[in-house]
């Protein structure tokens, strides 16, 4: 079972409407990039610096998102990310 919507949020920083669409683009990542699923922020809404704050009220809240590390485009280290698993499931609403 999901967690109350009415629950009172663990980031208040984060709104319905930009959880709304940090799952948009998370499940657009994953949907066309399943290789490389991960995202690092999710502008306007979400920057890189919060995605941990984020991901873990999505999480909260019942919905399948998961750390991954994402490969450098040019020489350096890898970043963190987070990517949403595939679900038979009907989506949890936030």
């Amino acid at each position: 079972m999901g967690v109350d919507p009415e629950m009172a949020a663990t980031h208040p920083e984060f709104d319905d409407r930009t959880l709304d669409q940090l799952l948009d683009a998370l499940r657009a990542r994953t949907t066309d990039h399943p290789d490389n699923p991960g995202l690092i922020a999710c502008w306007p809404g979400v920057r890189e610096d919060r995605m941990n704050a984020a991901c873990s009220e999505l999480s909260r809240r019942g919905h399948p998102v998961f750390r991954v590390s994402i490969e450098a485009s040019r020489a350096g280290p890898a970043r963190n990310g987070w990517a949403l698993r595939g679900s038979t499931d009907e989506p949890i609403t936030v």
